[in-house]
């Protein structure tokens, strides 16, 4: 059965491995020089990107133009839309964020005409040309427009994830829910931006009892079992991001990881099932502390985190145990990208090891339909304990039949060793096999039809074998 599927599984990747290398075209010309590709515009085939702020773009933008602010969370997906248009003319004050929007493009797989004008729309005014605005002039209601103004940083962040799902084995219904962000981001200026989002979920811990008995003596107690309710709304992400620089930024609270993000985006199926770090060892997709990113070149970025180890639920412990973490993109070209990662997380007492993880990404994108996608990941001292260690890794690809219509495969081998002086550990060897589409009927609404089955090498262990309708909507 086990070779059957792995067969399965890799006849499925390969018959989706099919196309060839596409490059990408970016002409550099000056405002002046642009206008003849402005005035030669079509909506049909071309889109113009202002890579600015919102507040920025409504004081005063170039004819037809989108705003896509490049320093957003939301910026690749943004973009992602338009990767169909044969051209993009892309501007900024200057030339930073059109930068970075055309360095997203590459790495998003974007192969049409970029037109890139170099001196952004300060050339253009001081050239005289004219640009449009969306400001309304309010003389009478001056307060209404400095809140529209304040407001005009404002991003809704909206994200739910659900699932109704069918137990073959058990013949067994059910349906739940596997996210629900609710928040916002705001940015100040180019430099300076803050989010904040809640999640529904499920205390850990209930925190610190004390027990009194009839004659005034106290016992305390610390509860960690999973208590309240299964839809309790907790504080997930509440940063502050400063963008130093178009290479530099600095992030610190309660902030996304730099851990398995990369594989998760690159996998585009998080409402499906999560990656394998966060499907098999449930590392905490945020955590308190503080990180920085630094884009070395086209072709290398890093980035390194401080953080407590913890998840976001819990403060820095009394022993002061924090967890290092560092990270190396390689972006070779716009079809191919890795992904290296290290962590240390620091044992809390000197009788258990520090935990380390050493993974290893890599995607590819032949075309613009297809990507395939593989991770090696290796758990050193698994939640501290000594001597337990575990690894596997994980193979997918996706292929685009439309803009609306994806098929999917994955396959997952998770393994153990398991020293002989633990006497019980509930991680069981096995293959997880996924399949399955998804379809798009409006943007930023998924729908998906998968199976998904878990197979153990343990024979005393029943298989799982599940068929699963998954639903996402964001804004």
């Amino acid at each position: 059965m086990m070779k059957k599927t792995r067969n399965l599984a890799i006849l499925f990747l390969f018959t989706l491995m099919s196309g060839s290398l596409l490059a990408q075209t970016v002409i550099e010309v000056d405002s002046k020089g642009a206008l003849l590709y402005f005035e030669n515009y079509d909506a049909e085939s071309q889109v113009i990107i202002d890579g600015r702020t919102q507040s920025m773009f409504e004081s005063g933008h170039l004819k037809n133009a989108v705003n896509i602010n490049a320093f957003s969370d939301e910026a690749d997906e943004k973009l992602g839309s338009y990767l169909d248009r044969e051209r993009m003319l892309v501007y900024c004050t200057r030339n930073n964020r059109s930068k970075t929007i055309i360095d997203k493009l590459e790495t998003l797989g974007y192969d049409g005409e970029i037109v890139f004008v170099t001196d952004g729309i300060s050339g253009w005014k001081s050239n005289g040309l004219a640009v449009v605005t969306d400001d309304v002039e309010d003389v009478s209601k001056p307060a209404a427009e400095e809140s529209r103004q304040l407001l005009s940083g404002l991003k809704p962040i909206v994200q739910v994830f659900g699932t109704a799902a069918y137990d073959v084995d058990k013949q067994h219904y059910s349906y739940s829910f596997g996210r629900a962000h609710l928040g916002f981001q705001y940015q100040f200026n180019d430099s300076w931006s803050a989010k904040m989002i809640i999640d529904r979920g499920r205390a850990t811990t209930t925190g610190n009892i004390t027990v009194t008995d009839a004659e005034g003596n106290t016992l305390d107690v610390t509860n960690t079992a999973s208590e309240g309710s299964y839809y309790t709304m907790w504080l997930k992400f509440a940063s502050l991001t400063w963008q130093v620089s178009n290479r530099f930024s600095l992030e610190g609270g309660a902030l996304l990881q730099n851990h398995y993000i990369t594989q998760e985006r690159f996998w585009g199926l998080r409402y499906v099932a999560q990656t394998f770090q966060d499907m098999y060892w449930h590392i905490p997709s945020s955590d308190l502390g503080f990180m920085a990113r630094y884009k070395i070149s086209d072709l290398l970025s890093i980035d390194a985190a401080l953080t407590n180890g913890e998840g976001p639920r819990r403060n820095q412990d009394s022993e002061g145990a924090v967890k290092s973490a560092i990270g190396i993109d390689v972006v070779p070209s716009k079809n191919i990208q890795a992904r290296l990662y290290y962590h240390n997380s620091q044992a809390k007492t000197t009788e258990n090891d520090n935990e380390q993880l050493f993974s290893a990404f890599a995607g590819f994108r032949p075309t613009k339909k297809l990507r395939i996608g593989a991770e090696y990941n290796y758990m050193n001292h698994l939640g501290n304990q000594n001597n337990l260690n575990s690894f596997g890794f994980s193979v997918y690809s996706v292929f685009s039949i439309n803009e609306a219509v994806e098929v999917f495969g994955r396959f997952d081998h998770l393994a153990f060793d398991i020293p002989e002086n633990i006497e019980y550990f509930s991680g069981n060897e096995s293959n997880t096999l996924i399949a399955g589409f998804s379809y798009m009927p409006v943007h930023n609404v998924s729908l998906s039809l998968n199976y998904q089955g878990r197979y153990y090498d343990d024979s005393n262990l029943s298989d799982k074998n599940s068929v699963k309708l998954s639903m996402e909507y964001k804004f």
